[in-house]
C-alpha cells in the first residue's frame, strides 16, 4: 500500500511538473513587454489620464486592455503575474498623479492586492492594441520553440 501511494504521488508530481515547463507556461510579463517594445517601437512609458479611463479588461494575468474616452487604447503590462486581475469585476487604477503611467509607480488594485504597472503602450484604437497583443504572444511562443537542425 505504501508503494502505491508513493507511486501515485510521484505520478502526480511528474504530470504537474510537465505542465509547468517554460514551453507550456503563459508568456511572462517580461516576455510580453520585450515583444511589445519590438512591435510598437515604444518604450512603454506612455500615460493615460485617470479621468479618461472608460473601461478595461484583463487579457491575461499580466496584461490589461484599457479604453480611453477619446478613442485611444492602451495595453498595460504588470511587473509580475496577477491572477486576480482575470477574475475580478472591479479594479482601482491607483496613480501618484492625475496620469497613470508605466514605470512601476502606479498600480491596479483588486480585492486580492496591488499589481504594479511596468509599462503602458498607446494605440490608435482597440483593434490595433489587440493585434499587437496577439502578435506579442505569437512571438513569445515562436521564440520558445527549439530550433530545428
Amino acid at each position: 500500500m505504501r508503494f502505491t501511494k508513493s507511486a501515485t504521488a510521484l505520478s502526480v508530481a511528474l504530470v504537474l511538473g510537465a505542465c509547468a515547463t517554460p514551453g507550456n507556461a503563459p508568456p511572462s510579463p517580461q516576455e510580453i513587454d520585450a515583444a511589445l517594445v519590438e512591435i510598437t517601437g515604444q518604450n512603454g512609458r506612455s500615460c493615460v489620464r485617470q479621468i479618461d479611463i472608460s473601461g478595461y479588461a484583463a487579457l491575461n494575468d499580466s496584461v490589461v486592455s484599457v479604453s480611453a474616452k477619446f478613442r485611444k487604447h492602451y495595453l498595460m503590462v504588470t511587473m509580475y503575474r496577477c491572477p486576480a486581475m482575470e477574475s475580478t469585476a472591479h479594479a482601482l487604477f491607483e496613480g501618484a498623479f492625475t496620469e497613470f503611467c508605466g514605470g512601476g509607480r502606479d498600480s491596479i488594485a483588486t480585492a486580492d492586492g496591488r499589481c504594479p504597472i511596468q509599462t503602458v503602450y498607446e494605440f490608435e484604437n482597440r483593434q490595433d492594441a489587440f493585434d499587437a497583443h496577439d502578435e506579442a504572444e505569437g512571438r513569445v511562443e515562436a521564440a520558445r520553440k527549439p530550433a530545428v537542425p
